[in-house]
């Protein structure tokens, strides 16, 4: 019975003293954080690699939507002659040539699914090449700075000008990476 007591007391005052150190280490006084905030709207509007990334991908869709839009004629073209033709024609012919009509639409709405895929994968690729520059960006104005902690803007309710680093990581970034290429397999 001795033996539980002792035990018991022990336990309970173990237990007191480790609540007491949790305390202390808990404690906001002895917690001191340095806190940086960052608009990543703005760092991406004002990104030279980013803008560049947006006009290669505006000029290379132009140039596929106009692609596209020749070969959409064509067909349209030949759907067209194709009508004209159609008493002429032998019902079995006209319906062959219908069939080979809707496979070649077929073909093209194909063809455009897969080269917009194509350019989407480019464009996150070099996204996230932007991105994981801003991050090793942000990790040494971070470190330049004490930061414990960088947050979003956009988290953010109230922010003070004085750990707004938005500036200073679109200078970095631009110095950093100033151009990526979209590259589309």
């Amino acid at each position: 019975m001795k033996k539980f007591i002792c035990l018991t007391f022990l336990f309970f005052g173990s237990l007191a003293m480790a609540q007491e150190q949790t305390k202390k280490e808990i404690n906001p006084e002895n917690f001191k954080a340095s806190i940086g905030v960052v608009d990543m709207k703005k760092i991406l509007a004002q990104s030279k690699a980013y803008q560049s990334l947006v006009d290669q991908f505006e000029n290379v869709r132009r140039k596929q939507r106009n692609t596209f839009t020749k070969q959409e004629d064509i067909i349209r073209d030949e759907e067209s002659e194709l009508l004209k033709k159609k008493n002429i024609l032998s019902k079995e012919v006209y319906t062959e040539k219908v069939k080979a009509l809707n496979v070649k639409i077929n073909e093209l709405k194909s063809k455009q699914q897969t080269e917009g895929k194509k350019f989407e994968i480019g464009f996150d690729r070099s996204t996230k090449k932007i991105q994981g520059a801003l991050v090793d960006v942000l990790s040494v104005l971070a470190n330049n700075n004490n930061l414990n902690l960088v947050l979003a803007k956009s988290q953010v309710i109230l922010v003070g000008k004085d750990i707004d680093l938005t500036d200073k990581a679109i200078s970095e970034l631009n110095k950093v990476l100033p151009k990526v290429d979209l590259k589309v397999q």
